[in-house]
């Protein structure tokens, strides 16, 4: 018989699952946005932002979806950790293709 750790969750432990959601849904929205903006582009003879950025973007919005279930999954270490991964693409991507 296996027990189940039943009790209440740490504020804490939900707070930073709350914001790495946050951010998750946020990357993922950008990246439909992207999606959409290189279609008008290309609809329209213009440059876009091109197939590379809409595809980082993509990778990034997917990796850092995948993380956040994990954590809203799990207890423990496994959300301290992947809620950081969801942080660091989030800033990883903004980084990359929006400020350097």
């Amino acid at each position: 018989m296996t027990m189940v750790d039943s009790g209440p969750e740490p504020r804490l432990a939900r707070l930073w699952r709350g914001v790495s959601g946050a951010l998750a849904v946020g990357l993922a929205l950008l990246a439909l946005a992207m999606i959409g903006v290189q279609v008008y582009a290309g609809a329209r003879d213009l440059p876009g932002p091109g197939l590379d950025v809409v595809a980082g973007h993509g990778v990034a919005a997917v990796a850092a979806v995948v993380a956040q279930v994990v954590a809203d999954r799990r207890r423990g270490w496994v959300v301290a950790l992947c809620g950081l991964l969801v942080v660091l693409l989030a800033t990883a991507t903004l980084w990359f293709f929006w400020w350097a």
